[in-house]
C-alpha cells in the first residue's frame, strides 16, 4: 500500500511500485474476512474501522485530491455485508445482499467500488472452496473485469494475492492494531513530502 502511494504521489515513473501495491487491497480484504469470522466483538471491530475512516477522510481528500471514500470505508462496508450474509441461509438472499452492496459501493464512490466488494466476497470464500477451485474463480473474476475494462491491466496483478493467502498456516498472528494509526499517519507524511517537493 505504501509503495503504491509513493508511486502515485512521488515516483510515478517507477511503475513496479504500483504493481506491488496492487497486492495490498486483496490482502486487506482477506484479513477483514478472517476478522469478521473470528472477532469476539463485531461492533468494536467496526467502530475502529469507522473512526479511523472518518479521521483519515479529510487527509485522504487533500493528499489525493479525490472525493472518493477511502479504503477503510470500503472495508467497513464489506464487514457489514459479510455479517449480513452470514445470517442468511438462502442463496438468493446472499446474492441479493451482494448485488445491493456492489451498487452502494459504486453509487457512493467508495474506493475500489464494486470491484472492492467483489474482492471481499471472494476472500470470504477461501475456506469454503477447494484452493484450486477458488483460484480459478479468482483469476476468472479479474480477467473478465480486464476484458470489460472495469479494472486496469496493472490492477490485474492483484491475482498474485490469491496465491499468497493460501500460504497461511492457520495460526493466529499478532493483532495489527497499529494499522489504525499507521494509515492516516503515512498519508500525512507522504502529503507533506509531496507538498514540499511541488512547492520548490
Amino acid at each position: 500500500m505504501v509503495m503504491d502511494h509513493v508511486c502515485y504521489l512521488l515516483l510515478p515513473q517507477l511503475l513496479i511500485l504500483h504493481v506491488i501495491g496492487r497486492l495490498s487491497f486483496p490482502l486487506f480484504a482477506w484479513l477483514l474476512a478472517q476478522g469478521e469470522k473470528h472477532t469476539q466483538n463485531i461492533y468494536r471491530y467496526g467502530s475502529r474501522l469507522l473512526i479511523t475512516a472518518i479521521i483519515s477522510q479529510p487527509i485522504y481528500t487533500v493528499v489525493f485530491k479525490s472525493f472518493a471514500l477511502n479504503i477503510l470505508f470500503t472495508l467497513l462496508l464489506g464487514l457489514g455485508m459479510l455479517r449480513l450474509v452470514n445470517r442468511c441461509s438462502q442463496f438468493w438472499q446472499k446474492l441479493t445482499i451482494y448485488v445491493l452492496f456492489v451498487v452502494v459501493a459504486e453509487t457512493f464512490n467508495f474506493e475500489y467500488g464494486g470491484y472492492g466488494i467483489g474482492v471481499i466476497i471472494l476472500m470470504s470464500l477461501t475456506d469454503k472452496l477447494k484452493p484450486k477451485v477458488w483460484l480459478l474463480y479468482w483469476c476468472i473474476f479479474h480477467l473478465i473485469l480486464v476484458v470489460i475494462s472495469r479494472i486496469s491491466l496493472i490492477q490485474s496483478f492483484a491475482i498474485i494475492s490469491g496465491f499468497i493467502v493460501f500460504q497461511f498456516n492457520g495460526k493466529q498472528g499478532s493483532q495489527a492494531k497499529w494499522f489504525y494509526l499507521f494509515y492516516p499517519a503515512h498519508l500525512i507524511i507522504l502529503g507533506i513530502i509531496d507538498y514540499l517537493i511541488s512547492s520548490r
